[in-house]
């Protein structure tokens, strides 16, 4: 809430100040924050799910190209596997989207249930994301056999992704989220 949005008024029976808020301009805000949290929890969606695609397509196109076997094909089904989850809970996320109410409330409920989602995504990113893929890449470096060069690039990639992943969490939805619960917390008040 911006402080244009509010008004001041002279209470006269008590001969101070007071403060009112504009309800409309709130609301409007609500919604703002609302459309805000859908948008960032679509396009991390949208985009995990591209990404994979393009990385499962191209893992299986090398696996027949230089017919590897194992390592790729491997790697392609676990992308794709990664695809169809982010199917299913994009699915479950938009069913549960539906039964929010329209009030201010229910606005605020929803963008902080959009926020959960965006952390969730996050939380399962490191878990069910990095970890089996670092294991997999891993284990096929030291399979196949693999330069120092490349070891110091995947090792310092994956370090990167994850200390990225964590600044995002940490700095922008953790953040996002407590706003949220405090500005539902003083509307409740």
């Amino acid at each position: 809430m911006e402080f244009e949005e509010m008004q001041k008024i002279w209470d006269k029976q008590r001969n101070e100040m007071l403060f009112v808020i504009n309800e409309e301009a709130l609301h409007n805000r609500v919604k703002a924050k609302k459309r805000q949290a859908n948008r960032i929890v679509n396009a991390t969606e949208i985009g995990l799910m591209f990404v994979n695609t393009i990385t499962a397509t191209i893992l299986l196109v090398d696996a027949i190209i230089d017919k590897e076997g194992f390592w790729d094909y491997g790697g392609a089904f676990a992308m794709m596997l990664t695809v169809l989850y982010l199917l299913f809970i994009r699915r479950k996320r938009k069913i549960a989207a539906n039964k929010f109410d329209r009030s201010m409330l229910g606005e605020l409920d929803h963008a902080i249930s959009n926020t959960n989602s965006i952390l969730q995504l996050v939380s399962t990113m490191i878990w069910w994301y990095f970890t089996p893929i670092a294991i997999f890449t891993i284990s096929k470096m030291l399979i196949k056999g693999a330069s120092v060069e490349s070891w110091l690039l995947i090792s310092g990639a994956f370090v990167l992704a994850y200390f990225l992943v964590n600044w995002e969490r940490n700095y922008c939805h953790i953040p996002r989220k407590r706003y949220l619960e405090a500005l539902k917390q003083k509307l409740m008040e």
